[in-house]
């Protein structure tokens, strides 16, 4: 498998997760005056706080601390051998514009209060070093018209395991096990079906979902990525 089908494979996981936990998901990209493209957001993401999803049998993440307002979140994936930090396109302090167009796409705030939260975003997307938070890094409350949000840049890095000497993000274990929660429960559900047809997941999402299901059957949870990554190098062939 090469690294960037490793790499897709750690969006499409980080993706998953931020469905099951009850986000809506894209991408975006962030075009520049000189006819090319400037960045790439792997996932933009927002949770509505009266999300709810009981007939599953389980509740959201608690370690993604959901917040009790509108959540969007700006989710960059990082390989094990990247640095833990936002790409350089979100991080330059000579301009603000690649913010300003992200938060524009989004279409959720006013255009008076666009420049101050990109400046705030793009404080807190700079590299502090020796930083170990314990927290999501999180704007100020946002007040508009479709209520009240909040805005949080995270940092996915499914191949490694290791939170220590960092700032929070998301990390291999936080991600399989609640994948596996939601997708790998030993009993049946009262009202959620786990056996039906998986490619109902979509494209991007049909080949993880299968392979966690295979081990559904006897329990055999993934204790690594690399396992992860053999079941669908297998699955291919």
């Amino acid at each position: 498998m090469t690294d960037k089908e490793k790499s897709t494979i750690q969006e499409q996981l980080a993706t998953l997760y931020l469905r099951l936990n009850g986000y809506f998901t894209t991408g975006y990209i962030i075009h520049s005056d000189e006819k090319k493209i400037e960045g790439e957001l792997d996932i933009l993401a927002v949770r509505f706080p009266l999300h709810k999803q009981d007939d599953t049998e389980h509740n959201s993440s608690e370690y993604l601390e959901l917040p009790e307002n509108i959540d969007i979140i700006i989710a960059e994936v990082k390989s094990k051998g990247q640095s833990l930090q936002f790409n350089d396109c979100l991080k330059q302090q000579n301009s603000l514009e690649p913010l300003q167009k992200l938060l524009f796409w989004t279409g959720v705030l006013e255009d008076d209060k666009t420049d101050k939260i990109a400046t705030e975003l793009n404080a807190l997307v700079q590299t502090q070093e020796n930083s170990q938070l314990k927290t999501f890094r999180s704007t100020k409350i946002i007040a508009t018209r479709f209520g009240n949000l909040a805005i949080r840049p995270i940092l996915f890095s499914p191949e490694r395991i290791n939170i220590n000497n960092s700032d929070k993000f998301i990390n291999w274990t936080e991600l399989n096990d609640f994948i596996w929660l939601c997708l790998c429960p030993a009993d049946n559900r009262e009202k959620c079906g786990t056996r039906y047809d998986f490619t109902a997941w979509g494209q991007g999402f049909t080949e993880i979902i299968k392979v966690y299901k295979d081990r559904q059957k006897t329990q055999n949870k993934f204790k690594t990525i690399d396992e992860l990554y053999k079941d669908i190098q297998d699955k291919r062939q």
